[in-house]
């Protein structure tokens, strides 16, 4: 084969690979958008979770009388620890000048 001959079937052979690299550059970018779009719906339907325990808990609180005593116990702890919540988010408000 001759020196010619062999750099067009070199240029040919990088040629296909800056094709390919091409293409996986956009195969890459596209799962990194679906990536990104995944995060989103992911946090979206944790907070929709969120939302749906704090309903479930406030439903159970409204319920109280029905409770039994394990339950009951569980209730009153987790309005202590919104009470604890509460209570350390007006310390931070507190701790923020006021501008006015």
């Amino acid at each position: 084969m001759k020196t010619g001959e062999k750099a067009a079937l070199i240029r040919l052979k990088v040629t296909a690979l800056l094709q390919q690299v091409a293409q996986l550059q956009k195969k890459l970018e596209e799962a990194q958008l679906e990536r990104e779009s995944l995060k989103i719906e992911l946090q979206k339907q944790t907070k929709k979770v969120e939302i749906l325990e704090d309903k479930n808990k406030i439903s159970k609180l409204a319920d109280g009388i029905q409770l039994g005593k394990q339950d009951k116990l569980e209730m009153k702890q987790a309005i202590k620890q919104y009470v604890r919540e509460i209570d350390e988010c007006l310390k931070l408000l507190n701790q923020i000048p006021n501008n006015h």
